[in-house]
């Protein structure tokens, strides 16, 4: 047993620092490139490396690397990393650490790449049904058509499928834990990366996992509603990882997430019938849709500063009134303009839900 736990915690410590660079030598050398002396393991004046000149089998390989864009910063050493300490190696690439990473987008477009050509090999019947080559055509009209179009287009192109899906976190992610202990106040565009990261990783691991219940014989959507069951584990472990906070902290800011994002589309799905149908329940008076729209963003605004009250514990500073007081301001908005629209006829807003 105690062996395990030892074993456990050199695992814990390779996660958080992989990587150990030893101390520059005194030793000089001279460059075979631009004949500069110098310290180190490469030349300050041209950037080659200390032990390029003699072509060897190492060079070769490298060369073969290069020609599939696989050279440099590996591609199965990243992949190896995202595996196994993703939330650290998404925290080491964002703080500027990029020596350690393949870069992320072409890893993303590389991975799809291979993990559909494997599939398709090892199981060309299952795999068939995964991706359709000829997409439905869309014969809907009005708000329907786009929604449907764009489904269409997702379904042929799952890779940015998925990254879109992922895209979606990114502005919560950014609200919700911005004020975590490991990187606090990260960027939009580090939230971007943070996201492709992670669907890379969900394709691999999607992909590993619908292979291994593919062969006990499972059917593809059987499979793949299996897999998909693992994707709230994962971004459990990487935001973890990723911001600090302990797994209880974790979990209540991802469902807080998912209510953030849950009620933004409820807000856009519903607005988007009222207005699409004129002749319509919804718009019998042009400011029902203005009113439906005030009350899903003051539930939001309710969401957002309870959560950020929350985070930032101010309580502690200003008491516990006056840190909830724009919480309670955006609620009491929000049953005003439910009051409103009930007076107008009863059951309005449960009428634009199921619209």
């Amino acid at each position: 047993m105690a062996s395990l736990k030892a074993l456990y915690q050199r695992f814990k410590a390779w996660q958080r620092e992989p990587c150990k660079y030893e101390e520059i030598g005194g030793e000089t050398h001279c460059c075979c490139n631009c004949g500069q002396e110098y310290a180190g393991a490469y030349c300050p004046r041209c950037g080659q490396k200390e032990r390029a000149g003699r072509i060897t089998w190492q060079t070769v390989r490298s060369g073969l690397m290069d020609l599939f864009g696989l050279g440099g910063r590996s591609l199965p050493y990243s992949v190896w990393q995202l595996l196994w300490r993703p939330g650290y190696f998404i925290s080491d690439y964002i703080n500027g650490k990029w020596q350690l990473s393949f870069p992320p987008v072409k890893m993303l477009v590389i991975v799809t790449f291979l993990v559909f050509f494997i599939g398709q090999f090892l199981f060309p019947e299952y795999w068939s049904e995964v991706i359709e080559d000829q997409p439905a055509t869309v014969t809907s009209t009005g708000v329907e058509y786009y929604v449907d179009s764009a489904i269409n287009w997702l379904s042929a192109h799952p890779e940015w499928g998925i990254l879109f899906i992922f895209s979606i976190l990114i502005l919560p992610t950014w609200f919700v834990f911005k004020h975590a202990p490991r990187n606090p106040r990260h960027t939009l565009p580090q939230g971007f990366f943070i996201q492709v990261f992670m669907t890379t990783q969900y394709f691999i691991w999607n992909f590993v996992l619908s292979l291994v219940l593919a062969w006990t014989g499972l059917n593809v959507q059987q499979a793949w509603a299996v897999s998909v069951c693992f994707l709230p584990l994962m971004v459990l472990l990487d935001y973890k990882q990723l911001f600090g906070y302990g797994l209880r902290g974790t979990l209540w800011r991802l469902a807080a997430i998912v209510v953030i994002i849950a009620l933004s589309l409820l807000m856009i799905v519903v607005i988007s019938v009222a207005l699409d149908k004129p002749d319509g329940y919804l718009v019998e008076h042009h400011f029902r849709p203005i009113l439906i729209f005030m009350t899903f963003a003051t539930g939001l605004g309710t969401l957002l500063s309870l959560t950020d009250a929350i985070n930032r514990k101010s309580w502690r500073e200003r008491g516990v009134w006056r840190s909830m007081l724009l919480p309670l301001m955006f609620f009491m908005l929000m049953v005003l303009c439910l009051i409103v629209l009930e007076m107008q006829r009863p059951g309005a807003f449960f009428k634009a839900l199921v619209s």
